[in-house]
């Protein structure tokens, strides 16, 4: 496995694990990501938001990786989604000063799924290397 196909799934585990925290403990989530849920209202966000779309998100990952038609397709997607989040973060830690640890590591853990999502993108579409073919045998059958 080499290093593209690493960090691709890097970006995998990484995004399953935030939406399984999100949609299995919300409470937590929330908690992590300095948020305060006032209503259960706010708990169906935490398991929508950072649960399933991030499971969801996690899927068309996988999805792009396997060699199948339309897989580039999977990964452009999940390339645009996951930069967006990378975006946004990078966005707040500048423009807010959201500058803490945890805040920190998100931003670098979707830096990771980005480059990740994006040399899988750029290997996509390239045939594998497989047998060479044999040369015919000429007519005398050697």
């Amino acid at each position: 496995m080499n290093v593209r196909s690493q960090l691709v799934y890097v970006a995998v585990v990484i995004t399953f694990a935030l939406g399984l925290a999100g949609l299995v403990n919300p409470h937590f989530t929330a908690r992590l990501l300095g948020l305060d849920v006032v209503d259960p209202r706010g708990l169906s966000q935490v398991r929508a938001t950072f649960g399933a779309l991030h499971l969801a998100l996690g899927a068309v990952i996988l999805r792009g990786t396997l060699r199948r038609p339309g897989a580039r397709s999977y990964l452009r997607a999940g390339a645009l989604l996951v930069g967006a989040v990378f975006a946004g973060r990078l966005l707040s830690v500048l423009v807010d000063g959201v500058v803490t640890l945890v805040n920190v590591l998100f931003l670098l853990s979707e830096g990771v799924a980005l480059t990740g999502v994006l040399l899988a993108l750029l290997g996509a579409g390239r045939p594998r290397p497989g047998p060479r073919p044999r040369p015919p045998e000429d007519a005398a059958g050697r």
